[in-house]
């Protein structure tokens, strides 16, 4: 009889032991949609992902907890808590906290190939809801427990890891979760939800999560060019990273001169040529420091300075052409020809000529909305209602029904004189005299807001990450999704010729086929 060499029967053994959990992982597939483990519409968050907590000695929450509240009956106590996704059981124990409740962990595996790991804490079992066996096979919404009645109230704790399914998180760390293996579950579930739509074409992962400080560039290829954190890099049509460069200093803006050649501005004020091969060329320096994107006026660039000024650099980016004194942080702004309106973060309303002379400026109730008007006039959304300002800062009221409601208000205009505006909650649809053609409620819109129209398509978007697409002549929704954002992100968005949107809100650029997106409303 032939012996087997101890090595060989070593790997046998091995083979043999694991095969199980392999072909679980195989039998249990990709996931292909992902949710919340609760109704997010009965629970809500008390508290989130990476909050430092003054009952754990500051240590950092390593997920989100969710609490039903004291409408529900024993505040949420014995009510279902089920799978995220499709997965793998890989840690299921009705003491898996001992006193703080069960714990159950699914290893989810991704159509890109990823793995992650959702935790579910704080639960027990009852007769309606059993903790599923380690190594099972679960689909999404499949029961895993029930809400447990622990400290200080029942509550679920919901994690998102890339690492260690198989044993419970400590639920807080002295270190920052981002720099370990947690991710910020509202921003995984909003995340994934988005890729998985039928529209979705691909994505470019960003450092920061307040996004590009400045507009991508278009180029003739319709690659972009993007400044991220501290480089600039540029992306395929399709989304593949052709070049990064690490700068040495920070950097504000991406801009074009007359020359149609795109330049970094430097905070110090320093220009500098990107070639398109990924070199870095000529620099000069303008003499005034910088913290803002610009604002294009015809072939003028406006931008905004620490010491809260404006300054306007020349056609060639190289000399001041004007300043303006006593301007605080913008956060809206349109050039209407012969007018140039501001909306700052303190919500006062500055008309300027193109040359820079002031015409006016107006403290407003809300943020407000601007859009450039009919014969060099601009349009103005305000809590007042809709105005027209021309050119000598005269302010005439044109419809007094709407009204901007919150900063998530938005108009548009089209050269034909058709308007859209949406008020925050509501959009209105009025033809060129001004009749309101239809208005439909928009909700659960929030953040900063943007409103264009392409073709018979209106596009609101919103630095939270909404993408909402509506048909212009019906009010009708055609496509909606979201990513993740919030209040401190940057929005920028651009529809190509070759029928892509791409959208970059937080830290993501996101790739959309537009007809996919319409669905019907493509027709």
């Amino acid at each position: 009889m032939a012996r087997i060499p101890l090595l060989a029967l070593a790997a046998l053994f091995v083979s043999l032991f694991s095969i199980p959990q392999i072909s679980a992982q195989a039998q249990c597939g990709v996931a292909q949609s992902i949710t919340y483990p609760i109704d997010t519409s009965t629970f809500h968050l008390v508290q989130d992902f990476a909050v430092p907590s003054s009952r754990h000695q500051g240590r950092y929450h390593t997920g989100e907890d969710w609490y039903a509240g004291r409408e529900v009956s024993n505040f949420g106590l014995g009510m279902p808590v089920r799978a995220a996704a499709d997965g793998r059981v890989t840690y299921s124990s009705t003491i898996g906290w001992g006193r703080d409740g069960g714990v159950v962990i699914i290893e989810h595996t991704f159509p890109d190939g990823s793995i992650a790991y959702s935790q579910y804490g704080h639960m027990e079992e009852t007769d309606n809801a059993h903790f599923p066996a380690q190594w099972s096979c679960i689909k999404q919404g499949d029961i895993v427990g029930a809400i447990g009645n622990i400290r200080p109230a029942p509550h679920i704790h919901f994690e998102i890891r890339v690492s260690d399914g198989t044993s419970p998180g400590p639920g807080y760390s002295w270190e920052n979760p981002i720099r370990e293996s947690w991710r910020k579950p509202a921003k995984f579930v909003q995340n994934w939800q988005a890729w998985f739509q039928d529209a979705y074409l691909w994505r470019l992962d960003l450092a920061d999560e307040a996004g590009p400080v400045t507009p991508p560039l278009v180029l003739e290829d319709r690659s972009l060019l993007y400044l991220d954190a501290n480089r600039v890099g540029r992306v395929s049509p399709d989304g593949r990273v052709l070049w990064r460069i690490n700068l040495e200093r920070p950097a504000v803006a991406l801009t074009m001169a007359a020359d149609e050649r795109p330049l970094i501005a430097y905070a110090d004020g320093e220009m500098q040529r990107v070639n398109l091969d990924g070199s870095l060329g000529e620099r000069w320096s303008t003499n005034t420091a910088l913290d803002s994107a610009p604002m294009l006026v015809g072939a003028e660039a406006l931008f905004h300075t620490p010491d809260d000024a404006l300054v306007a650099l020349g056609a060639d980016r190289q000399q001041v052409a004007w300043t303006l004194e006593d301007v605080p942080s913008v956060a809206r702004s349109q050039f209407a020809g012969d007018i140039i309106g501001l909306i700052t973060t303190d919500h006062q309303m500055l008309t300027l000529t193109a040359s820079g002379q002031p015409i006016d400026r107006a403290q407003l109730r809300e943020m407000g909305a601007l859009a450039d008007g009919t014969q060099g006039n601009l349009l103005a959304l305000t809590f007042g209602g809709l105005w027209t300002i021309t050119p000598d800062g005269i302010w005439d009221v044109v419809i007094e029904d709407i009204a901007a409601e919150n900063e998530s208000a938005a108009l548009a205009h089209t050269a034909e004189g058709e308007l859209y505006a949406f008020d925050g909650h509501v959009l209105h649809a009025y033809d060129a005299a001004r009749n309101l053609r239809w208005q439909v409620e928009i909700p659960q819109v929030s953040g900063m807001a943007a409103l264009d129209v392409n073709a018979d398509t209106l596009l609101l978007t919103t630095n939270y990450g909404d993408i909402i697409a509506i048909q212009a002549s019906s009010g009708g929704l055609c496509g909606r999704t979201q990513i993740y954002g919030s209040e401190r992100a940057h929005f920028w968005h651009y529809l190509g010729e070759d029928g892509v949107l791409r959208v970059a809100v937080s830290d993501q650029i996101l790739g959309l086929d537009w007809a996919r997106f319409l669905g019907g409303c493509a027709a």
